[in-house]
């Protein structure tokens, strides 16, 4: 008999959204009227993130055994209890650092127990023991053999660094979901709420539908846009992939090929300006930069991206013959003209950005503004209710990347407390010979290999904490080494065994998972080759001067479209063996950042683009 009833369920649902509210309520009125003690501030969001998942995300078996219930509201109380502890005397919980109580001692181990429980529910074992691990070593580092090897460090210590002091479980990656990330999540839920998802759809059908393979073309264009919103692959796939992937296919594509298309373009929403995903937020804070200067440092890349993979779009469409979609496509004017209510507030944050506001003022007043346009506009239908249940959602949709941002902070803290990260900083440059190269392999390797159980931002929290300074020493500038692990992070969800942004389009395709996993693979290039041209070419993060930018600029752009062709076998027509090797040879030639192979990449680029154009008018007159 089933003992978690429906009774339960509706009043477990009520106090989610209720305390949902309450935490929105609690962030808005702190971003707009002054936060109060930057520490009690990042406990009470991490606090109330633990709680929400504890009660959302409750284990399958407590559908069986109704106890097991009882026990995550255990646990949500021992999280408030260590929260009202740490707010009953904040000061003095600040200035215990270094001198712990007993107290201090065992509410910090409880609050780290809960959090690691919360975070298993969340992200599953992977990020846990990877946690544990971290600060684990410090305990019995005297037993452990090579880098491991060191002093041991005591409990008490080990405590202070990670739940005392700012350097762990309220360090960077809380402090960027505290401070920026949930304003654009409120932002986000509203535009979605309202109906943004199907204008960027629209637009994007509007724009490239009619063109040859054009649903394939609409789907890169409208995911996107909405990546940057949604923020996580899996959802866009699952968002925009319900009306692109049937599209490609009725264009065309084969099922493997639409699936493929649709999982890399919602992968890169998480790399695309204006709004990138909340490992951005962190890398920002990491490199003690303006998240507008990041996000446009981050703007060429992604371009570059999304061209790459439009033109396999194109390629692949010019080899199969389609055209563009034959049905009646949305008009360019009119999904303008009505979605007006979502482009203005857009374009309102990127110009607050612009002018050096910071990120959370400019989230909060483009959603104060989107708000009153949601009340105005005839165009959304938006109502009291619908907007409780946008910050509902907002907050809400903060909890599970909140957890890899806390347990994130216990890695770093445990990295910090006993100078792991140094040590093996010297031993990845040692491993390497000092080759950047080699080293850069084994970031990208390790990168792959933790996204298969974790988030992006988790990955990238990890790598950037433990591989990014050696980097940095071997001669890579700081921004170059941040976002090599950031992309890395990203590219997981299309990099087979564990692809699951392809996965979850193989399955509205209905293609093989496996099929279109190496599909995605491979129209996914440019995430696997870009990284390497920035760090060789870091005027591509605008680190360089206005002709470095542009010639490098060019260089790449010939690079990624040589790679499209020879994986498409046609450029604008069908390639030869000869054209295929000798465009193989321009994207070898511009990946290698040397000037003289610049230039002869670039000019046989040319001649065999023009070779191509002289077949076409041969074939044409035939």
């Amino acid at each position: 008999m089933n003992t978690f009833d429906a009774r339960e369920k509706k009043v477990c649902a009520a106090i989610v959204s209720c305390f949902a509210l309450y935490l929105a309520a609690f962030h808005i009125i702190s971003g707009m009227w002054g936060m109060p003690n930057t520490t009690a501030y990042r406990y009470v969001h991490l606090t109330g993130m633990v709680v929400l998942i504890l009660m959302l995300k409750p284990l399958k078996i407590a559908e069986k055994h109704a106890w097991i219930r009882v026990l995550d509201y255990i646990f949500s109380a021992a999280a408030l209890a260590v929260l009202a502890y740490i707010l009953s005397d904040i000061n003095g919980f600040a200035n215990r650092q270094g001198r712990l109580t007993q107290a201090d001692i065992i509410c910090g181990t409880v609050y780290l127990v809960v959090l690691l429980i919360a975070t298993h529910r969340v992200t599953g074992m992977p990020m846990v023991l990877l946690a544990l691990f971290f600060a684990g070593q410090n305990l019995m580092a005297q037993n452990l053999p090579g880098v491991l090897h060191g002093a041991n460090v005591s409990y008490e210590r080990l405590i202070d660094y990670i739940f005392m002091r700012t350097s762990g479980v309220i360090g960077v990656p809380v402090t960027a979901m505290a401070n920026y990330v949930i304003y654009f999540m409120f932002f986000a839920a509203i535009l979605q709420v309202s109906g943004a998802g199907e204008f960027f759809i629209d637009l994007a059908l509007a724009v490239a539908g009619k063109s040859r393979g054009g649903p394939a073309k609409a789907a890169v264009i409208s995911s996107a846009l909405f990546g940057s919103l949604s923020g996580s692959a899996i959802a866009n796939v699952a968002s925009t992939g319900c009306v692109t992937i049937p599209l490609m296919k009725k264009t065309g594509y084969d099922k493997t090929f639409a699936g493929a298309v649709e999982a890399v373009a919602s992968t890169g929403g998480q790399i695309m300006p204006p709004m990138m995903g909340a490992a951005a937020f962190i890398m920002a804070e990491n490199l003690g930069v303006q998240y507008i200067y990041l996000a446009l440092c981050a703007a060429i890349p992604a371009i570059f991206y999304f061209g790459s993979v439009y033109f396999m779009v194109d390629f692949r469409a010019g080899k199969l013959g389609l055209k563009g979609s034959t049905g009646e496509l949305p008009q360019f004017k009119a999904v303008i003209r009505k979605g007006w209510p979502y482009i203005t507030p857009l374009l309102y944050i990127v110009l607050l950005l612009c002018i050096g506001k910071s990120a959370r003022y400019a989230a909060i007043h483009a959603t104060i503004l989107l708000l009153i346009i949601s009340v105005i506009s005839s165009e959304v239908k938006m109502d009291g209710k619908k907007m409780v249940k946008c910050f509902s959602r907002g907050v809400i949709s903060m909890a599970g990347v909140t957890m890899t941002a806390g347990v994130a902070g216990i890695i770093i803290g445990g990295i910090s407390v006993s100078g792991f990260g140094i040590k093996l900083a010297s031993y990845i440059i040692t491993i390497s010979q000092g080759i950047l190269p080699i080293a850069l392999i084994f970031t990208a390797v390790v990168s792959i290999i933790l996204g298969m159980g974790m988030s992006t931002t988790a990955v990238y929290v990890t790598v950037a904490t433990i591989v990014a300074s050696s980097l940095i020493k071997m001669g890579v500038t700081p921004m170059a080494a941040h976002m090599f692990c950031f992309y890395f992070g990203c590219v997981c969800t299309i990099t087979p065994p564990v692809a699951m942004a392809a996965y979850t389009a193989a399955g509205i395709s209905g293609a093989s998972p496996a099929k279109t996993g190496v599909q995605a693979f491979i129209l996914g290039l440019a995430a696997y080759v870009v990284p390497f041209c920035f760090i060789y070419r870091p005027a591509l993060l605008l680190q360089g001067t206005a002709p470095q930018v542009i010639w490098d600029v060019v260089v790449v752009t010939v690079m990624l479209i040589s790679a499209a062709a020879v994986c498409q076998r046609y450029m604008l027509t069908h390639l030869k063996k000869m054209e295929i090797v000798a465009l193989l040879a321009t994207a070898v030639l511009g990946f290698l950042p040397f000037k003289v192979m610049d230039i002869a990449a670039v000019v046989l680029f040319v001649l065999i683009y023009l070779g191509q154009r002289i077949r076409v008018k041969k074939e044409a007159a035939v």
